[in-house]
């Protein structure tokens, strides 16, 4: 890693030399030059000079201490003049090049520290962003090797090792979390349908700071020290959640501690809508391992895509409220098919089938009573049982029968996970 930091350094020192050189002389009224650790000019206001070797500079390099040159030494040393010459320093304090002004070194000397200084904040500013950069790619490859690894096949330790460099702690347990911008797509179109024609780096610039935004929001909110946050995919951020020392976890804990997640959950939520944004949000299960932890990785995705498909919304969706519904997406379409023909067939052709679907929906989340499930439906209870029979004559079915109660249900969710997918709304529809 510090190899390939001080390299990307010294590549920026070769970017913007000439231009830090020659926008840096107009203004002092001095010739400068910029060059790299070998004393190789890359920089300089007379750019006649570029290639050669400057002599002074290897000393300023190797000793890291500034250096000034007379007229007398300056016949010494290889295309060196007289000046000043001072190194050049990253962020960690390593030299990655040198400046030099000429002139007399009583003349010249009181704009060197100030030359050199004004070179430093504007690498190290392209240095962090750099850094910034390289670092965000690395977390995207490592969410994505998480997301795909398989215990067994792949090295565990090896994924762990790379986990820890960027923050994970393997004494704590953790809880990965997956944000979907909801119809991003028009929101990006929007934007750009804002901006006139030709303006379309500033569209791109204006939809990249806003992704940018999402991620600050989601490192604000998930703020634990050891918690590791990343875009991964278009529109698609993940957060694996720090929770707590996994020797001492327990299952109150954890449930405690997924409350806590859904709790954060909702508030980024409502931080995004500030934005005019749409998100939903899917959360796996506590994860005490590498190996678990990319098994909770794809629980959250699949909560994510459960929740959109069962409750079309943006919303926080939790693996551990969809159980039943991660088992039915593992069911072969034939068998789903032949579930709800055999449980539900002479119901779906009637008429009235949406509302004596309601109806067994309403009758079994309501614990089979029927002040409950009136209530629920807003109908008399009168009415309420003449559904209820009507469902019994045409299944054959006892409607009080836990085990037919649970078979129809269990069709009902079946048929919603097979048929097509509805419309998405970007908004909650009002509650019954």
């Amino acid at each position: 890693m510090t190899k390939k930091y001080d390299s990307d350094e010294r590549s920026l020192v070769q970017k913007y030399a000439q231009e830090i050189a020659s926008s840096t002389a107009a203004i002092i009224g001095h010739n400068i030059i910029i060059t790299d650790v070998d004393g190789k000019i890359i920089g300089a206001s007379q750019s006649e000079r570029i290639g050669q070797l400057h002599e002074a500079s290897l000393e300023v390099a190797r000793t890291g201490a500034a250096s000034e040159t007379t007229r007398e030494q300056a016949r010494q040393f290889r295309g060196t003049l007289p000046g000043v010459t001072f190194p050049i320093q990253n962020l960690n304090g390593r030299t990655v090049g040198t400046m030099a002004l000429t002139g007399s070194p009583d003349e010249v000397r009181p704009f060197g520290l100030i030359v050199k200084k004004q070179i430093e904040i504007l690498l190290r500013e392209r240095e962090l962003y750099v850094y910034s950069s390289s670092r965000e790619s690395i977390l995207q490859d490592l969410i994505h090797d998480l997301e795909t690894f398989v215990p067994g096949v792949g090295n565990e330790t090896m994924l762990q090792s790379r986990a820890i460099e960027l923050g994970y702690d393997p004494s704590l347990f953790y809880i990965p979390i997956v944000v979907d911008l909801y119809q991003f797509g028009r929101y990006a179109l929007e934007v750009r349908r804002e901006c006139r024609d030709g303006e379309s780096g500033q569209v791109e610039m204006r939809i990249l700071n806003i992704k940018k935004a999402v991620l600050a929001e989601m490192r604000g909110i998930f703020s634990h020290p050891r918690t590791v946050s990343s875009v991964s995919g278009n529109n698609r951020f993940v957060t694996l959640h720090a929770v707590k020392d996994a020797d001492h976890a327990a299952p109150q804990h954890e449930k405690a501690a997924l409350a806590q997640v859904v709790e954060l959950s909702q508030n980024l939520l409502d931080r995004l809508e500030d934005y005019g944004l749409k998100a939903a949000i899917g959360i796996g299960s506590p994860a005490h391992s590498v190996a678990a932890l990319s098994l909770s990785c794809q629980e959250a995705r699949k909560a994510l895509m459960l929740g959109k498909k069962f409750k079309q919304r943006p919303d926080v969706y939790c693996i551990a409220d969809f159980r039943m519904e991660d088992v039915i997406s593992t069911i072969d379409a034939p068998v789903r098919i032949r579930f709800i023909k055999g449980l539900t067939g002479n119901l779906r052709g009637k008429s009235d089938w949406p509302e004596l679907e309601k109806t067994i929906r309403a009758w079994c989340e309501s614990g089979f009573s029927l002040v409950e499930t009136a209530r629920r439906l807003h109908i008399h209870r009168n009415t309420l049982i003449y559904r209820l029979e009507k469902i019994r004559h045409l299944t054959g079915e006892d409607i009080h029968s836990f085990r037919t109660c649970f078979n129809l249900y269990f069709a009902l969710l079946l048929g919603q996970y097979s048929g097509p997918a509805a419309k998405e709304s970007a908004v909650p529809p009002a509650e019954e």
